[in-house]
């Protein structure tokens, strides 16, 4: 594990597969933090339906286009010097996307862009895991009905879990608050004080806040 950034903004990232209630998550401990919350752009988002229709072609469009975004709002150079962030995503995500989606010469090319600026992006503090089967993303998905989501299929939804769990299973970076997301903290108040007594013990600085 890197040594804490004293220097900026403690940034706390909500991660999880699509449908697992990241980003209700996020937006709710915003609020309690009276935080910044930076949401991944995807609402009407062309490229992503078109991906989920044919992931062979609109593969490395779509990954380039969200490695850009992600790089733009967390890039060390220009965060916030205090305060707290809330994302709706884990940068080192991308890297798990495109392993998954990409292959052979387009996934050179996306590594290469990859080691030109993964260490230019601000570390986070504490990362929060929400965990789900992919029959259940899938149901979720389904009943708030994106557009660009209606060809997702359970076959990507289970190789997606399953590399969110290889990739949790050694990541280092900071500490991992993992979280059964079926008891998303978001809907479940038992779950939301189990999360924010671990958050605290993580970043002890914020109980003031989250009392």
């Amino acid at each position: 594990m890197k040594e804490h950034q004293t220097d900026a903004a403690t940034l706390i990232c909500v991660a999880g597969a699509v449908g697992a209630g990241k980003t209700t998550l996020a937006r709710k401990l915003g609020e309690a933090l009276g935080a910044k919350v930076l949401e991944e752009e995807v609402s009407g988002n062309e490229l992503l339906e078109a991906f989920y229709r044919d992931p062979v072609q609109y593969a490395l469009p779509v990954q380039g286009k969200f490695l850009l975004s992600r790089f733009c709002q967390l890039r060390a150079d220009c965060w916030p010097k205090e305060g707290t962030v809330v994302t709706d995503y884990i940068f080192d995500k991308d890297h798990l996307f495109a392993e998954l989606n990409l292959q052979g010469k387009e996934l050179e090319i996306y590594r290469g862009l990859w080691e030109a600026v993964k260490n230019r992006v601000r570390e986070p503090r504490v990362v929060i895991y929400l965990r789900a089967e992919p029959g259940l993303l899938l149901e979720r998905i389904r009943q708030r009905d994106r557009s660009f989501e209606r060809g997702m299929e359970l076959e990507y939804l289970q190789r997606l879990a399953k590399a969110y769990e290889k990739m949790f299973s050694h990541y280092d970076l900071c500490p991992v608050i993992r979280i059964g997301s079926a008891t998303e903290p978001a809907c479940n108040e038992q779950s939301w004080r189990q999360l924010i007594e671990e958050l605290i013990s993580v970043v002890p600085e914020l109980a003031e806040r989250l009392k």
